[in-house]
């Protein structure tokens, strides 16, 4: 390890469940972000932070004004820009050991495999089911795990999805796509909340890497922002599930 690495990341290396064979393990891995939002932004910059070797970005959609209060990537004269393209620059800035690599696209069944076949774990950082029915049908397929969080007003959910523990997938939870529910745009968001999803889904990766501490991947957390309450419920998988079953 390099004297500038062992300066950077001195604060991790002295944590017993990191030091120098964890921070290893997060240089060589490859963690693919779908969704550069609310919960892509502070998750991307938590993981280049940390020294995630390699970042995948996936993200079809431009800057919006309506994205500033949450999306803390981004500012008002990147608004009509590619967020991936966005996010590369910031990233890069912000630690330039971290190879990113930035796709405009939609996250589909189509283009899954092509997109995620090279990394090691995936963050769905999505706000549609389609993408997530996409992310999930192949995290199952690949046997990857999909980090997963997602929000409602003042409340986030977070979970990892990990076949391999025998807890099931995201159909398993939720069962068919349930379309009915509103995302950000249509029933709103606290501006904050996705900033503390996105740093858990963050988190989770890590240790998923590194072996550090209890993976999320047989229990839901559920945040309430509102009264600063959080509560977790176990899941299992469905003998039924179409997708994992």
């Amino acid at each position: 390890m390099k004297h500038a690495d062992v300066e950077r990341y001195s604060r991790q290396l002295v944590l017993p469940q990191i030091g120098k064979a964890g921070q290893e393990k997060l240089s060589r891995a490859r963690v693919l972000i779908v969704g550069l939002g609310g919960l892509g932004c502070p998750a991307a910059q938590y993981l280049s932070a940390a020294g995630i070797g390699t970042l995948g970005l996936v993200d079809h959609d431009v800057v919006q004004v309506s994205n500033l209060h949450r999306q803390i990537l981004y500012g008002e004269a990147d608004v009509g820009q590619k967020k991936v393209d966005v996010a590369e620059h910031r990233l890069l800035h912000l630690n330039p050991n971290c190879r990113v690599l930035a796709c405009a696209e939609k996250f589909s069944t189509e283009n899954a495999a092509r997109l995620a076949s090279d990394f090691d774990l995936l963050l769905d950082c999505t706000d549609n089911f389609t993408a997530r029915d996409a992310i999930n049908s192949y995290c199952v397929t690949a046997k990857k795990p999909d980090v997963f969080a997602s929000l409602y007003r003042f409340e986030g959910m977070l979970t990892v999805f990990d076949v391999a523990s025998g807890a099931g997938c995201y159909r398993c939870l939720y069962g068919e796509s349930p379309e009915a529910i509103q995302n950000c745009s249509e029933a709103g968001v606290i501006g904050v909340l996705p900033g503390i999803m996105g740093a858990m889904q963050a988190l989770e990766a890590i240790k998923s890497i590194t072996g550090a501490g209890e993976i999320l991947n047989r229990h839901t957390l559920i945040y309430d922002g509102l009264n600063q309450t959080v509560r977790k419920f176990r899941r299992g998988k469905k003998p039924d599930c179409l997708v994992c079953g």
